[in-house]
């Protein structure tokens, strides 16, 4: 049954591949010489690429914290698995900053790259100041930012350190962090949402998986006028506080 069940999933998910790839394709092609209106589409396709793959896939989650944040925030989660970006671009309209790795995957790279995803390649220590400029674009244009600031994939039992760095996109744009706690309830530890073995049987496992179930903890945000590290600091413990002291459902 779950082969069954990963070949149907399998199936549909080549075409809404396709789908999304003439879309994000034709979106870059009219609105080429309008980078604020590309801006715009693509967060506004992306974010229903994100909802498309919930429904294939069974993600259902539920949002804890009615606030919506204002339009041009960085939006900082913990990090877990795969799963974190497809529930976390259901639940916001924006782009994502992600590791250079994902230009290796197989049909996500494509719609990463058409998603117009910010890379960050951790072997190159000199290209930060590039991407905190890209954040810092998309931020000043009133598009919203999701960031994993633990730059890694934990098994779930622990908030890693945030990264610093890139938090100095939002000191410059002068705008507000909104943390986020996820959190899965499929009872395994680490969760099946774990990124820990290779990317096609982690991808295997998900197919194969009936449901996923999650709870998405929206923040109270923070303002603008702290330093990076503040920031950091401040929005790490927000998230591991919540995460730490979760229920269980």
């Amino acid at each position: 049954m779950g082969y069954f069940l990963a070949g149907l999933r399998l199936f549909i998910y080549i075409w809404v591949f396709a789908i999304f790839f003439l879309i994000g394709a034709v979106v870059h092609i009219l609105l080429f010489f309008s980078k604020s209106q590309r801006f715009k589409w693509i967060s506004f396709f992306t974010r229903w690429w994100a909802k498309t793959t919930c429904w294939v896939l069974n993600f259902q989650f539920k949002i804890v914290g009615e606030k919506k944040p204002e339009p041009g925030s960085l939006i900082v989660s913990n990090h877990i698995g795969t799963p974190d970006i497809f529930i976390l671009g259901c639940c916001f309209k924006g782009f994502f900053v992600s590791k250079a790795e994902i230009s290796d995957w197989p049909f996500f790279n494509l719609l990463a790259w058409l998603g117009m995803t910010i890379f960050a390649d951790r072997k190159h220590k000199r290209q930060i100041r590039s991407i905190i400029q890209k954040i810092e674009t998309r931020l000043n244009a009133d598009c919203s930012v999701i960031l994993f600031p633990e730059a890694q994939a934990t098994d779930g039992t622990e908030i890693v350190q945030f990264k610093s760095a890139v938090f100095e996109s939002v000191v410059q744009a002068g705008r507000t962090v909104v943390p986020v706690a996820l959190q899965y309830h499929d009872g395994n530890q680490p969760t099946i949402a774990y990124y820990g073995d290779s990317f096609f049987k982690h991808m295997i496992t998900l197919l194969k998986n009936p449901r996923l179930q999650a709870t998405v903890f929206v923040l109270p945000e923070i303002t603008a006028g702290l330093s990076r590290h503040q920031l950091a600091k401040i929005s790490y413990e927000s998230v591991r506080n919540r995460y730490l002291n979760r229920e269980e459902d």
